[in-house]
């Protein structure tokens, strides 16, 4: 991929359009918000649940003094194994696809779950294998003992 092209294809950018791609979604399909109280309980607790994972996950970068930048693969100095990475090797993608998520439920419609699994296939088939690989080759066999104790989503 050309080197600025790289630059701008980073997740949180990825996730916007695809929350952009949702809301015309459900914008040309003429359909108000979702107003259904358990969508929308729902929708605020995954919304809820993914800044509390996603907070979480960056404090333990800046705790341990490495980079939370997903391009900055030469910044890394640590393997995080402990606190919310004990449950997922992916704690940021991980909120990333729970507030879309949320967002989903709040916009309601079918067709906003396709942007969904664009954002879910391109973080589980591009981004994450790219990090992995470097984790892998960076910490070698601390890194694949993590892999089989920890899955890479939940």
């Amino acid at each position: 991929m050309v080197a600025w092209l790289q630059r701008l294809v980073l997740p949180p950018m990825v996730m916007a359009v695809c929350a952009a791609g949702m809301t015309a979604t459900r914008w040309l399909a003429e359909e108000g918000w979702q107003d259904n109280r358990v969508m929308l309980w729902t929708a605020g607790a995954l919304a809820v649940a993914s800044v509390l994972i996603m907070f979480s996950a960056s404090y333990a970068f800046h705790r341990a003094g490495t980079t939370l930048h997903p391009q900055k693969f030469q910044q890394v100095s640590a393997l995080l194994v402990n606190g919310v990475f004990r449950f997922s090797r992916n704690p940021v993608y991980l909120g990333q696809v729970l507030l879309l998520a949320a967002w989903g439920l709040l916009l309601g419609g079918i067709g906003v779950w396709l942007w969904w699994g664009l954002f879910f296939a391109y973080l589980d088939r591009v981004q994450i294998p790219r990090e992995e690989t470097f984790l892998r080759a960076n910490f070698g066999q601390d890194y694949d003992v993590f892999c089989r104790r920890v899955r890479r989503w939940l």
